[in-house]
């Protein structure tokens, strides 16, 4: 008997944000889904299949001389999801992060 591959989607997304903020949103962001989180990376399942969040080193963005904000690049792998799985989660991943502004 073969084996099946499971199929791998990967999100890559540049967050004006720190890890402290970031992990202060994880609850909200998946609503009561039990997750592990290991160093900097966040592992859970969403309807039955693995989801993994990386969050890369925190760096800073300047803007003219004064102006520093946070930036961290994120990976979100998917594992077996389809496009619309995929585009639904992201659609509440960004809209959980957005900040407004006035």
């Amino acid at each position: 008997m073969g084996t099946v591959k499971e199929q791998i989607k990967t999100v890559k997304k540049e967050m004006g944000i720190t890890h402290k903020d970031f992990y202060a949103e994880l609850p909200d962001l998946l609503n009561g889904i039990p997750y592990h989180q290991s160093e900097d990376t966040i592992k859970f399942q969403l309807n039955h299949k693995n989801v993994e969040i990386t969050l890369g080193p925190e760096g800073v963005r300047k803007l003219g001389l004064s102006i520093r904000l946070p930036v961290t690049f994120v990976i979100l792998r998917f594992f077996s999801f389809s496009e619309e799985e995929i585009s639904g989660f992201i659609k509440h991943f960004n809209l959980r992060f957005m900040k407004g502004g006035g």
